[in-house]
């Protein structure tokens, strides 16, 4: 699921609902002119990417120890297309929080929703989640909602991960917390005895993440967050901090410890994938990414969405590309593990260890397609070569350097496209297909990258189209 965000800010909308009525918190008009328009509460991040946990360190107009905030929605205009326009400078969002509030803080009062209400609202950036979520108010929540944005879910995953941790021994010294919180997952975050521990559940799609991570434990404890508890029938995963600094905010140099050790957890797991198949990890061949690419070629729904410049060029190329998922697959090495999302900020480093976090995409299939989300998260070419270079060292040990080298070559085209097909296949699973999360053109970027590095290898100075 890896789209590599941007820099800059982002402005975040409030939406504090009323617990009895369709009416949401704005600010006090009293005093100002009758046409002032409804402003809900905002606040503003240096940052397009914020956590929940950082949103929630800025509010001031709810209580968030007591007020849980159910969805972070993506709020800027997306078309899913390739001529999409960036609508201003800072990225839009809207927390929605739980109904559980009836009085108005100072300066602030309710106020009930009606379509007039909800097209003068400001900042008109929130005016189509509203709407959508005023719908949902008045008609049941959509299929599409995660579980973790439905009333009481919170409740309940706090209450087992206390109880998992009084059994583990640990007991909790302060209560839950959300850490992070978007379509495909959630993260709560809590202090024990021993140190903070983080609770993850996925999207039903990914809801095999906590028996994989668990199963990745027993095999290879020092590589992989170390697992306290999982429920197996809800998705849930209970893990101990990982003690370390993302390897992606540290200095460049130390990025080839995170594949090199992602080599060692691949490494360990060949011969063995019928145990991951047994645990519920999908097997993507990549004779069936050939096929899908060839398809997609032929797509009119994907087609329409590009320019005619991408249109043209993946048109031609793709059956081209489908021939190296089918060349790849032929020199090897065998099928195994895949983390399908493995950057920098993927892999906690420290002097004590590295560990690969974040196995929402697990699968089993070629190992080299992990190769194109690390690379690509750096425009330093040389950087690049090495960390290829690490890659392919690693697993010289168990087959010829020549057939790695041709492996490598073609790994990150098809590692795109094997990206595209997990855009496809996530984004008819969330909201308004990923728009909410600023993912819906997910797989054209990805399909434009592809074709980057069909056309220019890693020479080209950033992986777009």
């Amino acid at each position: 699921m890896t789209d590599p965000g941007q820099a800059g800010s982002s402005l975040v909308t409030l939406l504090v609902p009323h617990s009895g009525r369709t009416a949401v918190l704005v600010a006090d008009r009293e005093g100002f002119p009758p046409a002032t328009p409804p402003r809900l509460p905002t606040v503003r991040l240096n940052t397009a990417e914020p956590k929940v946990f950082e949103i929630l360190d800025c509010v001031d107009v709810v209580d968030t120890s007591k007020t849980v905030p159910l969805r972070l929605v993506v709020t800027s205009d997306d078309d899913a297309s390739d001529t999409a326009a960036v609508a201003s400078e800072a990225v839009s969002l809207m927390l929605e929080f739980d109904a559980s509030v009836t009085e108005a803080p100072t300066g602030w009062v309710w106020q009930d929703l009606d379509a007039e209400v909800i097209a003068r609202l400001e900042p008109a950036t929130s005016r189509a989640a509203l709407a959508s979520w005023a719908r949902e108010r008045a008609e049941g929540w959509s299929p599409l909602r995660p579980q973790w944005s439905r009333p009481r879910w919170f409740a309940d995953a706090s209450a087992w991960m206390l109880d998992q941790l009084e059994a583990a021994g640990q007991p909790a010294i302060g209560t839950p917390r959300p850490h992070q919180l978007w379509g495909p997952s959630v993260v709560l975050r809590a202090p024990s005895t021993d140190g903070d521990v983080f609770f993850k559940c996925s999207a039903e799609i990914f809801r095999n993440e906590a028996v994989a991570t668990q199963a990745l434990s027993t095999r290879v404890p020092e590589l992989v967050p170390e697992v306290i508890a999982v429920d197996d029938a809800r998705g849930w995963l209970l893990m101990r901090d990982l003690d370390a600094r993302e390897l992606g905010d540290q200095d460049q140099s130390l990025w080839h410890e995170g594949v090199v050790a992602h080599a060692v957890i691949q490494q360990s797991w060949l011969g063995r994938t019928d145990e991951l198949v047994a645990l519920g990890l999908p097997v993507r061949s990549l004779t069936d990414l050939a096929s899908q690419t060839e398809a997609l070629a032929e797509d009119d729904e994907v087609l329409k969405r590009m320019t005619a410049d991408v249109r043209r060029r993946w048109r031609a190329t793709a059956p081209t590309m489908a021939d190296s998922c089918r060349r790849l697959d032929e020199i090897g090495p065998e099928p195994t593990l895949v983390h399908g999302d493995l950057h920098p900020w993927n892999v906690a480093f420290g002097p004590a260890s590295t560990r690969v976090f974040d196995w929402t995409d697990a699968a089993v299939s070629h190992p080299f397609v992990d190769l194109i989300t690390y690379v690509s998260r750096t425009e330093d070419i040389a950087l690049r070569r090495r960390l290829i270079d690490a890659y392919v060292g690693a697993w010289s040990a168990m087959y010829p350097e020549e057939a790695l080298r041709d492996a490598a070559a073609l790994a990150p085209v098809v590692g795109a496209l094997y990206q595209v097909q997990t855009y496809r296949a996530l984004l008819p699973t969330l909201a308004r297909r990923g728009a909410d999360d600023g993912l819906a053109a997910g797989d054209l970027n990805w399909i434009k990258r592809s074709l980057t590095c069909f056309e220019h290898g890693l020479e080209s100075p950033a992986f777009t189209g």
